[in-house]
């Protein structure tokens, strides 16, 4: 934390660098938690970039950043956020089904491991939430962020995310079982 400080320090006296060495740590994770939110790695690197953008004039402006890495998780879902709610009014309004985007055809490093892990089981059901209960389950055990924060994030009382987070939960328990179900009739 203590070098983040330092950077921090470097980029409001102008140091370009310092900015590129503050946020490279939190990039592969503030981008992965973007692409689960929105289903969309192109919508993803538009909600990093807004992210960077936002945080560098932040910073630039003296906002105070005590630990710029959650403050940036947080940024990075908060952006994420806001670009899934504009695309579930553009559906809305163009009465489009959800997942009709045009396939990502130029794949990036990170979206390699993605697609790996959006195999397994598990990341499947929860791809398969809706957004309200799909963004709970990804901050609260996936960045990691206690109910508090991910209540202050959503602008939401406490109450609200637990309550979100127990049917996520029952929801994910519900296809497990339905698929397990499948499995044994198919066995048979």
């Amino acid at each position: 934390m203590h070098n983040e400080q330092q950077w921090l320090l470097k980029c409001r006296h102008g140091d370009k660098d310092a900015f590129y060495e503050l946020v490279k740590p939190h990039l592969d994770r503030a981008y992965s938690t973007a692409v689960v939110i929105l289903h969309s790695t192109h919508l993803a690197e538009d909600a990093l970039q807004n992210s960077m953008l936002e945080a560098y004039q932040s910073i630039m402006l003296g906002k105070e950043i005590r630990n710029f890495g959650a403050w940036f998780k947080q940024l990075a879902a908060s952006r994420a956020l806001d670009l899934a709610r504009v695309r579930a009014k553009q559906v809305q309004r163009t009465d489009h089904l959800e997942g009709t985007d045009p396939p990502d055809e130029q794949a990036q490093p990170m979206e390699a491991l993605l697609q790996k892990e959006k195999h397994t089981h598990l990341l499947q059901q929860v791809m398969s939430l809706d957004i309200r209960h799909r963004t709970v389950i990804v901050l609260h055990y996936y960045e990691e962020m206690s109910i508090n924060e991910i209540a202050q994030l959503l602008r939401l009382k406490p109450g609200t995310v637990k309550s979100r987070l127990h049917t996520a939960r029952l929801k994910l328990l519900q296809q497990y079982e339905n698929s397990n179900e499948r499995q044994v009739t198919y066995n048979v």
